[in-house]
């Protein structure tokens, strides 16, 4: 499987547990299962996920949003720096009470990142 296709196949995987969690009304189930499956891929699967993961940072999709964030954080993605640094400078501009919240998550974050397991 090349790199393209590879990619579909995450996004095609990723949104199957999406809709299957969401029709259980399970907000986190398909973050959970989309976990198992990055366990198991290898390294080189690894590194093609970790370009689509940080590449969903930015989706407007927020519940993909929220899951590579989740991703990013449990696996220390370090692919993920740069689109999390952009997350953070456009939370910086916007109010309200959940840009807090999302900025103080996304600072967090990247101070994990920071630490490296």
């Amino acid at each position: 499987m090349n790199p393209a296709e590879f990619r579909r196949e995450l996004e095609r995987r990723w949104a199957e547990l999406d809709s299957e969690a969401m029709s259980r009304k399970d907000s986190s189930g398909a973050l959970f299962e989309f976990m198992k499956l990055y366990e198991r891929l290898n390294a080189q699967e690894r590194r093609l996920a970790d370009q689509a993961i940080a590449e969903w940072i930015q989706s407007t999709n927020v519940r993909k949003q929220f899951d590579a964030l989740a991703l990013v954080d449990r696996f220390r993605i370090q692919a993920a720096a740069h689109q999390i640094m952009v997350l953070e400078a456009q939370l910086e501009s916007r109010t309200g009470p959940e840009a807090r919240y999302e900025l103080a998550k996304v600072r967090r974050i990247l101070e994990r990142l920071k630490r490296k397991p």
